[in-house]
C-alpha cells in the first residue's frame, strides 16, 4: 500500500497514472473513457484512478450514472514532477 507521495510519483506505475493526468487536465472523463483514449484496461486505469483520487490529485463527479473524472487543484503539489516531464503542463490553464 501507498503511504507517502513520493512512492504515489516515483513507482513504475508514474507513467501510466501521469498520462491518465494529462487526459483529465485536458478534459474531464470517465474512466472507460480513459482506458480508450489510452488504450489500457479498463481495471488498469480504475487502479490508477484510486491510487490518484487517495492523494487528492483527482477527484470524480457524479454524472447520472456515470463518475467524471478532474485534476483537483492538489495537482500542484506533484507540479515539479509534472514539469519534467512536459513542461508546457500549467501553462495551458
Amino acid at each position: 500500500m501507498l503511504v507517502k507521495m513520493e512512492e504515489l510519483l516515483e513507482n513504475k506505475g508514474w507513467d501510466t497514472r501521469k498520462k491518465i493526468i494529462f487526459e483529465l487536465q485536458n478534459k474531464p472523463c470517465t474512466a472507460y473513457e480513459l482506458a480508450k483514449k489510452l488504450d489500457l484496461n479498463y481495471s488498469t486505469v480504475k487502479y490508477h484512478i484510486e491510487l490518484l483520487e487517495k492523494f487528492g490529485i483527482i477527484s470524480k463527479k457524479a454524472d447520472k450514472r456515470k463518475n467524471i473524472y478532474v485534476v483537483t487543484k492538489n495537482a500542484r503539489s506533484i507540479e515539479k514532477y509534472l514539469k519534467e516531464e512536459e513542461p508546457n503542463f500549467y501553462d495551458a490553464k
